[in-house]
C-alpha cells in the first residue's frame, strides 16, 4: 500500500497546514497525524477513518512559578465526541477509540478543565478593574462569584505580577499605566512594549516585535531541514536577541517585497520564513497603531485600513502613517533591547558561567571560554531553566551582560525559556521594578534592585546616585505622560531632556 503522511499541528506554517487538504492520486492512502487542532477547527472532506488515541497535550498554567506547561492528559468525553465527528464529515465514516467503553463512561471527565482555571489572569484582572461596576471591589470578591472560579494562588500571582509591572497599586487600584493596558486587547507585556515604543520614539520596531509576540514566530523549521533552518535564523542574530533577530528578518522581507511578490516569496523560502505569518504580523501592526492612536499615544485618527493604503511596495505603512517624529530612535538597537527589558521585566534570568578552566600556552595560563552547555540560567524564584534549542542564544558561549529577559517559560521535557534577549544593567535599573538601592560594599558603590537579586558596581558614588535620581525622574515622567497621553514629550523641555539623557545613557553604556 502506498501512503502519504502529513503532520498537522499549530507550530507548522499556514502553507504546511494547507497541505492536508490536497487529494492524493489514485491508489495512494492519505494519513494525517494530528494534535487536537483537528477536533473543532478543521473539516477535511476525504477523511473516512479516525483513530482516537484518547490522549492530548493540554496547556496548564502553574501560577506559583508563572509558567505554562504542556501536560499529557486523557481527553474528556466532549473531546472524544468531537474526534469521532471528524470521521466522514461529508460521507459515512468510522472512528476507532483506543480505550474501552468502560473508560469512556466511568474514567473520562465530562468536559475539559475550564480555561479560566488554566490560563494566566492578568488581562482579565485589568478588564474587571476598568469596569465601573467592579472598580471599587476587590478582585477576590469578583472572582469568587464565578461559576467555576480559578484557584486562589492563580489570582494572587496575577495580582503580584500586575503590581510588579506598575499596572495595579497595592490596594488594587488601576494606575494610569494599568488603565491603558486594560484598553489594549493584548497580553499586558505586549501592551507595555507598545506604549514604551511610542514614548521612546521607536514605534515601528516596537510594534513589529509586539505583533510577532501576539501572533506567532514567522520562523519555520521543517523536519528534514532543521539544521539549515537554524543556520538561516542565526544569520539574523543581533545583540544576542531572538526578538531582534525576528525584527531583522521582518525588515529583510519588507526590503525583498519592494521587488514584487515573487521576490518576497523567494526571500521567505530561502530563509525558512512563513509568508502568511509575516503578512499577519504586518496586519496586526496596523491594528496596534490604530489602538495607540485611539488612546491618544500617537497621531490621532489613524485607521488600520488607511494605514494599509499608505503602504507602498514592501512596507506595512506604519512608518509612513506614524511619521518620522514617532520613529526617531527606530534604528537604535540598544534602545530596543531596553524596551524589551521594560516590557518583559520581571521575567529575567541570570547567566552563570562555571569557575574558569585554564590551559597552558607559551604566554602562561590562559582562561578558557566555557562551552554553551556549561552555562547555567537562573531565575529569581524557581531555580534553573534552559534556553530552548530554537533560540538564537542556544549555542552562545559568552554574553556581554549576564542577564536575559524572556517572554514565556514552558515546561515540556525540561523547563525552557523560548525567546530571550540579553539586556544590560542600566535598562534593568531604569525600567525594572521595585526599589533601587545604593550601598557601599568593600569600597565599591553597588546599585541593587529586586531585593538585591540584581546588583552591579557603579563607577562612583556620583554615578550611582545619578542613576537612582534618573530612575525617579523617569517614573514621574512616565506617570505624567500615561495620565495625559496627548502630552508631547518632544515639546516639553523637562520631558525631552530626560528621554534624551536616558537614550544617551543606554546607547553609550
Amino acid at each position: 500500500m502506498k501512503c502519504v503522511v502529513y503532520p498537522l499541528h499549530s507550530t507548522l506554517s499556514n502553507e504546511e497546514q494547507q497541505a492536508v487538504f490536497s487529494r492524493p492520486p489514485e491508489g495512494v492512502t492519505k494519513i494525517i497525524i494530528s494534535t487536537n487542532i483537528a477536533e473543532t477547527s478543521v473539516t477535511i472532506d476525504d477523511v473516512v477513518y479516525v483513530i482516537d488515541s484518547g490522549k492530548m497535550k493540554e496547556k496548564r498554567y502553574d501560577a506559583s512559578k508563572s509558567m505554562e506547561s504542556l501536560e499529557d492528559s486523557w481527553v474528556s468525553r466532549a473531546n472524544a465526541l468531537q474526534r469521532k465527528g471528524r470521521a466522514g464529515r461529508v460521507a459515512s465514516g468510522v472512528c476507532f477509540h483506543l480505550f474501552t467503553s468502560h473508560c469512556f463512561h466511568h474514567q473520562l471527565a465530562e468536559q475539559q478543565l475550564p480555561e479560566i482555571q488554566r490560563v494566566p489572569l492578568e488581562q482579565l484582572c485589568l478588564r474587571i478593574k476598568i469596569l465601573d461596576l467592579f472598580a471599587e471591589q476587590l478582585l477576590e470578591s469578583v472572582f469568587s462569584r464565578l461559576i467555576e472560579p480559578p484557584a486562589e494562588g492563580s489570582l494572587d500571582a496575577a495580582r503580584q505580577r500586575l503590581q510588579d509591572l506598575g499596572a495595579l497599586t497595592a490596594d488594587e487600584k488601576l494606575t494610569p499605566l494599568g488603565y491603558h493596558l486594560a484598553c489594549l486587547p493584548v497580553d499586558v507585556r505586549i501592551g507595555k512594549l507598545m506604549l514604551f515604543g511610542a514614548i521612546f520614539r521607536c514605534l515601528d520596531p516596537a510594534l513589529t516585535i509586539a505583533a510577532s509576540l501576539a501572533f506567532k514566530s514567522p520562523f519555520v523549521s521543517p523536519w528534514d531541514k532543521r539544521e539549515e533552518a537554524s543556520e538561516k535564523k542565526l544569520a539574523f542574530t543581533v545583540a544576542n536577541s531572538d526578538h531582534l533577530a525576528l525584527l531583522q528578518a521582518y525588515k529583510g522581507w519588507c526590503c525583498a517585497a519592494k521587488n514584487g511578490n515573487q521576490a518576497s516569496f523567494l526571500y521567505c523560502r530561502e530563509n525558512f520564513l512563513s509568508w502568511r505569518s509575516l503578512q499577519e504580523i504586518a496586519s496586526l501592526k496596523r491594528q496596534f497603531a490604530e489602538l495607540l492612536s485611539d488612546i491618544g499615544f500617537i497621531k490621532e485618527g489613524l485607521r488600520a485600513r488607511v494605514i494599509e493604503r499608505l503602504s507602498s511596495k514592501g512596507t506595512d505603512g506604519v512608518l509612513e502613517a506614524t511619521g518620522p517624529e514617532a520613529n526617531l530612535n527606530s534604528e537604535n538597537i540598544r534602545l530596543m533591547s531596553a524596551m524589551l527589558c521594560a516590557a518583559l521585566y520581571p521575567n529575567v534570568v541570570q547567566v552563570r558561567a562555571p569557575q574558569g578552566n585554564y590551559k597552558m600556552t607559551s604566554k602562561g595560563a590562559m582562561k578558557m571560554q566555557p562551552k554553551a552547555n556549561e552555562l547555567r540560567f537562573l531565575t529569581k524564584n524557581d531555580g534553573y531553566v534552559h534556553v530552548h534549542p530554537s533560540s538564537v542564544n542556544y549555542t552562545v558561549r559568552h554574553y556581554g551582560s549576564p542577564y536575559l529577559v524572556y517572554h514565556e517559560k514552558v515546561k515540556t521535557s525540561r523547563v525552557f525559556i523560548r525567546d530571550c534577549s540579553m539586556v544590560s544593567v542600566y535598562p534593568l535599573v531604569l525600567f525594572g521594578g521595585g526599589q533601587v538601592n545604593v550601598e557601599l560594599h568593600k569600597g565599591e558603590f553597588v546599585i541593587s534592585l529586586d531585593d538585591g537579586w540584581i546588583r552591579f558596581a557603579a563607577a562612583s558614588h556620583q554615578v550611582a546616585e545619578l542613576v537612582k535620581e534618573l530612575r525617579w525622574e523617569l517614573d514621574q515622567l512616565l506617570e505624567d505622560k500615561i495620565r495625559n497621553p496627548s502630552m508631547d514629550l518632544c515639546s516639553c523641555p523637562r520631558g525631552s531632556r530626560i528621554i534624551r539623557m536616558i537614550v544617551h545613557l543606554i546607547t553609550t553604556q
